[in-house]
């Protein structure tokens, strides 16, 4: 898998929680009961994808020119 292809994914689980927050306000703005545990489950895919591109950060090889 390339290092492209890499950060696409690592944004899914950000994507992810995006679509629960936009759910969750249209549920609030139609007057229907809120279903907070639907917030909470985009905190947690924003959370994921946090982890996520930290890792790929970490793992990132060193640069020809940062080698001792």
């Amino acid at each position: 898998m390339t290092r492209s292809q890499l950060r696409l994914l690592v944004t899914l689980p950000w994507l992810a929680a995006g679509v629960v927050l936009l759910v969750v306000t249209k549920l609030q703005q139609g007057g229907a009961a809120v279903h907070w545990s639907l917030f909470g489950s985009g905190m947690i895919c924003f959370s994921i994808g946090c982890l996520a591109r930290t890792s790929l950060g970490l793992a990132q090889p060193p640069r020809p020119d940062r080698r001792p």
